[in-house]
């Protein structure tokens, strides 16, 4: 009997200290208003540092709003402004992730994904695929990046990826083959299409989602902002989806929510196992392939 209860013991302790918990902010920013965000999201990360959370993520240009415009470089910040400094030590309580317009050159600013842990700006994702068409002007104000480099977030290999670079799988594959197991989606898309299943646009992400976390063998997150802003609506509709299961958990659509799920490296496991995408791939195969063709 005792042997039994060790076992017991041995089993459930690594899977308890294994879990990860993370928090996404579905909310509204002020467009241009980069000191009043700055405060909503101090109020969140300090609600969410009592509430024992391990990371928090907001969506895409939480610091600043979408419709930019002319203002976008007033609403740029340096690698060293007082208001990263302020993420910086805030992130030795909480893992962080937000969205900035960044300014690394003078007079070149990116759209970027900002991950702080232990004191420091840990990791800067560069948006690579820049939309400019109808409502989006992104191409006309940003300078693309040019890689999607993966990252440690505690014992997890992460990746970020800013909203239209989601609507590619080779951007997510890109991750896959860096061994990625948790992959964080931040977004400003707004709604548009209605069906009878819902907005088309909002069931396009979902569907991106199911992917990367069933043959991806991913966590895969997807935070994307609410309300409105220059006459357009933002859908909101944040989800988390689990390796091998797809999307669990969701937040409500249009009006902002928080999200709260967990993550676990066992779970990643068992969905590789039952999988074996990852394990079956050929990359270079793959790689051949591609410069088969575009040589063609």
């Amino acid at each position: 009997m005792n042997i039994d209860k060790i076992a017991v013991i041995c089993y459930i302790t690594p899977m308890d200290t294994n879990i990860f918990k993370i928090r996404g902010i579905q909310f509204s920013p002020i467009l241009g208003n980069i000191s009043k965000n700055a405060e909503t999201h101090f109020e969140y990360i300090n609600k969410a540092i009592n509430d024992r959370i391990n990371l928090i993520i907001f969506p895409e240009l939480s610091l600043t709003g979408y419709h930019m415009k002319d203002i976008a470089y007033d609403v740029s910040i340096s690698k060293d402004s007082s208001i990263l400094n302020s993420f910086c030590t805030m992130s030795l309580k909480i893992d962080i992730v937000i969205g900035a317009v960044v300014e690394e050159e003078q007079g070149i600013i990116y759209n970027c994904g900002l991950y702080f842990s232990k004191g420091k700006l840990q990791h800067i994702h560069r948006k690579v695929q820049l939309p400019n068409f109808g409502m989006f002007e992104e191409a006309m104000i940003f300078k693309p990046g040019d890689t999607f480099k993966s990252f440690k977030i505690a014992d997890f290999t992460a990746g970020i990826i800013i909203c239209r670079e989601i609507l590619f799988p080779i951007n997510a594959y890109l991750y896959f083959l860096q061994g990625v197991d948790f992959l964080i989606g931040i977004s400003n898309s707004p709604f548009r299409g209605l069906t009878p299943e819902g907005m088309s646009s909002l069931k396009l992400w979902e569907r991106m989602g199911e992917v990367f976390s069933i043959h991806y063998h991913q966590n895969y997150v997807f935070i994307n902002r609410s309300g409105f802003e220059d006459g357009f609506g933002f859908g909101g509709g944040s989800f988390f989806a689990q390796p091998g299961k797809g999307i669990v958990k969701k937040a409500k659509y249009y009006e902002d929510d928080i999200l709260d799920f967990e993550i676990n490296p066992h779970v990643i496991r068992t969905s590789r196992i039952g999988g074996n995408y990852l394990r079956d791939e050929d990359s270079h195969l793959i790689f051949r392939e591609m410069k088969r063709i575009l040589n063609a």
